[in-house]
């Protein structure tokens, strides 16, 4: 446990340039004054609370980890926000509806919590069907066309056309074919996940030693023996490793799939906001995404690690 609070001597003075940062950006956050150009004014809690729970996810990441890079990245982050509240303040910045304050920007989690939240919950479920179908029938299909040439033969070449179009592009007649419009929401990032989870398990399927194949099948292993004991247990690393690579294919047409006029999901709630002009909410939808994106990625990458350690 003492270990934990101890860093390299070298890394401390970084350490230290990143606390003093983000004292900086509390200090010209509740001193200094706001240009009189400025009408929009915002209570600064949120933005402070925001500093001080981003200090603290760092100082552990930093300590537990003790990686230089953590400091790196929050002095750049914290530089920047120090530019970002000296340009607004000054006046530098003059337009509020395009541009917010920092202070403007978060408090819109504080206005909007309740939506926010539904909407985060409403992407999660889109998220979860489409990618769950299409890594399950994308995995079984690619097992069998892997294994079965004939199959392979006439699936693939069709594969190989259909991941060049933009999922999107299926969009407007996916619309038109299913009942309502959650129904082609899911449907579009099926079609950005189903199609690359298909050819890369063909693809391990040809990877398979094929001594492995010859020794099951002296021993009498059938078709779906031979799939679901030796080829499937074989791809399963390469599965659970592409995981987190299709879900950044997800996440792309994610939002994209809630602006086709789904009244729930974060892209909705972008897509709403922006036709009200209400730029502080569309810039906060779009940082709620990356941080979404961002902390399932992790967990994935954990979950991905913990799974396949024998290969780490």
């Amino acid at each position: 446990m003492k270990d934990f609070f101890k860093l390299e001597k070298k890394m401390y003075p970084e350490f230290g340039i990143a606390t003093l940062l983000m004292l900086v950006n509390i200090v010209l956050t509740l001193v200094f004054p706001y240009f009189t150009i400025h009408k929009a004014y915002y209570d600064s809690a949120a933005y402070i609370t925001v500093l001080l729970v981003s200090y603290g996810i760092y100082a552990l990441y930093l300590f537990a980890s003790k990686k230089k890079s953590a400091s790196d990245i929050v002095v750049v982050l914290y530089g920047f926000f120090i530019l970002w509240e000296v340009s607004y303040k000054l006046g530098w910045i003059q337009n509020d509806l395009l541009i917010p304050s920092a202070e403007g920007l978060f408090h819109v989690f504080v206005e909007k919590p309740s939506e926010i939240l539904s909407d985060v919950w409403g992407s999660i479920q889109l998220l979860f069907w489409g990618f769950l179908f299409a890594v399950v029938l994308g995995t079984l299909l690619g097992l069998l066309a892997g294994w079965v040439p004939r199959i392979r033969e006439v699936l693939l070449p069709v594969s190989n056309v259909i991941t060049l179009i933009p999922p999107l592009m299926f969009s407007a007649y996916l619309i038109m074919i299913l009942s309502t419009f959650r129904q082609a929401a899911i449907a579009v990032i099926f079609f950005a996940v189903f199609w690359p989870t298909f050819q890369g398990t063909v693809a391990r399927v040809g990877q398979i030693d094929r001594q492995i194949i010859e020794a099951a099948r002296t021993m009498g292993v059938g078709t779906v023996g031979m799939l679901v004991k030796i080829i499937f247990p074989y791809c399963l690393p390469g599965i659970i490793r592409s995981i987190s690579k299709s879900l950044r294919g997800a996440f792309m047409c994610l939002s994209g799939a809630e602006m086709l006029g789904v009244n729930l999901g974060i892209g909705y709630f972008i897509e709403k906001y922006k036709s009200f002009a209400d730029y502080r909410c569309v810039l906060a939808g779009i940082l709620t995404v990356g941080v979404i994106t961002t902390v399932i990625d992790i967990l994935v990458n954990k979950v991905e690690k913990s799974m396949i350690q024998w290969e780490n």
